[in-house]
This record gives C-alpha cells, sequence and structure tokens, in this order.
C-alpha cells in the first residue's frame, strides 16, 4: 500500500471541536475586559471633566454644562466639552454631557447601551449602585468602584 499523507476526518473534527471549546472559554473573557477598560476609559474622562469643570468655574464664576456657560449648550455634547473645557476626549463607547447648572453633574453615557452610565457631580463621584467615594470629590487612596446588575461585566476592577 502506498504511504498516504495527511490528516482523517475524525482528526480533523476532533481538533476543530477542541478548539471551539476553547474560543468558547477565552471570548466572553476578552469582551468582559475590553468592556471594563472601556468603562474605565469613562471614568478616567469624567475625572478629567470634573477637574476642567473646577479650572471653568475659578475662570468664569459658572460651570460649563447644557444651560450655563460662555457659550450656548457649553457642555451638552462630548464635542463642545472637548473645545469649551479644552478637553481631548476621543471615546467611540461613551458621550458625555453635563447638566445641572448650580452643582453641575456631568455624565458618560455607554453609546451600545444607554441604560449605563457613570456621573460625576460637583461633590463627588457617583457610579451605578451608589458605590463610590463621597469625599470631595474623592480622598487618596479611593478608587470609585462600579455595581450595574444588567451588564457586571462593564465594571471595573
Amino acid at each position: 500500500m502506498p504511504n498516504k499523507k495527511g490528516f482523517s476526518l475524525i482528526e480533523l473534527i476532533v481538533v476543530i471541536v477542541i478548539l471551539g471549546v476553547l474560543a468558547a472559554i477565552a471570548l466572553p473573557s476578552y469582551f468582559s475586559n475590553i468592556q471594563q477598560g472601556a468603562a474605565k476609559s469613562a471614568q478616567n474622562n469624567l475625572i478629567s471633566i470634573y477637574n476642567a469643570e473646577k479650572s471653568y468655574y475659578f475662570a468664569n464664576t459658572v460651570y460649563c454644562t447644557a444651560t450655563t456657560g460662555l457659550v450656548a449648550n457649553c457642555g451638552n455634547s462630548t464635542a463642545n466639552l472637548n473645545t469649551n473645557l479644552g478637553l481631548n476626549i476621543t471615546d467611540s463607547n461613551f458621550s458625555y454631557a453635563c447638566t445641572s447648572a448650580s452643582n453641575f453633574t456631568c455624565t458618560a453615557t455607554n453609546l451600545l447601551d444607554g441604560a449605563f452610565t457613570l456621573t460625576v457631580t460637583n461633590a463627588s463621584i457617583i457610579l451605578p449602585g451608589g458605590t463610590g467615594c463621597t469625599a470631595s470629590p474623592w480622598t487618596a487612596p479611593c478608587n470609585p468602584s462600579c455595581a450595574y446588575a444588567a451588564h457586571p461585566t462593564y465594571c471595573p476592577n
């Protein structure tokens, strides 16, 4: 009989099954890490917005929000916040807006799931589930956490 080279159908099926099982285990973890990274980035952007809002207030005695500021709709969108607060937020996962003129509230809203938001206010960082730091804005080494029942994988560790 001639020398046969190659794989049998059974061997190929076994390899495909093994690769499928590995993918089923690895992909959810990968996507969870991507979502956590996006939420952590949004937290960092909100901290930048908070600091910029404080600087804006000291310079102009008014916060840059959707209803106040030196220009109309000063903080009603990411683009307006970037322009008016001198920021460079380029986030494809979250949109940002600031409201509440007397005690500014800035919110990062997930573009894929509008129900998931992170918020920073003049008083403190407030994250979903009411967790976070209560000092103004927080006390080091405080690390605001996140609790969101519908999508717990969004919450950074």
